[in-house]
C-alpha cells in the first residue's frame, strides 16, 4: 500500500469552495506511477476490497451500490451511487454529496510526469450540530485506509 499523507485542500477545488466557511473538510493524497484518469480513480476507490464491506451497507440502506454502479458514476453514465449524487463534476474532479448524512466526498486526480497524485477529501455541514466531531479521529482514519486501499491495476488497466 502506497503511502497517504494529510495536505491542505486545493484553493480552487470543488471541495474548498462547497458549503459554509466554518464546515469541516479534509484532504488525502497518494502519488502513484502513470497516468491515472479521475474516472478510473473513482471506480479503483468504490470497488477496492476496502470499500466492500461499505459497498454492502449502502446496497441495504441507501440503495444501488454495485461495481457496475461504481463504474457507471465513475464515467459519469450515473449521478447517483449509494447514497451520494452528483454534485460538480469537471475533468480532474468530482464532488458528491449526501443530503441525507451531511456530508460530500471529493476525488481528484493530478497528473504530474510518471505519476499522477489522487487526492481524496471530505466535507461535513454543521459539524458541531451533527454528532459528526466525535467521530473525527475515526473518519481520518478510515480515509487514509480507503485511499489507501485503491488497488493500482484496478485504476490503471494493468
Amino acid at each position: 500500500m502506497s503511502k497517504t499523507a494529510a495536505i491542505p485542500i486545493p484553493r480552487d477545488s470543488l471541495l474548498a469552495g462547497f458549503g459554509d466557511a466554518g464546515d469541516y473538510r479534509d484532504c488525502f493524497y497518494r502519488d502513484v506511477p502513470g497516468t491515472v484518469s479521475l474516472s478510473q480513480f473513482i471506480e479503483g476507490f468504490y470497488c477496492s476490497a476496502t470499500f466492500l464491506p461499505e459497498r454492502i451497507i449502502l446496497k441495504l440502506i441507501a440503495g444501488p451500490s454495485s461495481r457496475a454502479d461504481a463504474r457507471a458514476i465513475a464515467t459519469g453514465e450515473a449521478e447517483s451511487f449509494g447514497a451520494w449524487r452528483v454534485f460538480e463534476r469537471r475533468e480532474s474532479e468530482a464532488l458528491f454529496h449526501s443530503k441525507g448524512s451531511g456530508t460530500a466526498s471529493w476525488f481528484a486526480v493530478k497528473p504530474s510526469g510518471d505519476h499522477t497524485r489522487l487526492l481524496f477529501g471530505s466535507w461535513v455541514g454543521g459539524i458541531e450540530q451533527s454528532g459528526w466531531r466525535s467521530l473525527l479521529q475515526a473518519h481520518v482514519w478510515y480515509s487514509r485506509v480507503l485511499l489507501g486501499g485503491v488497488k493500482l491495476g484496478a485504476i490503471s488497466g494493468s
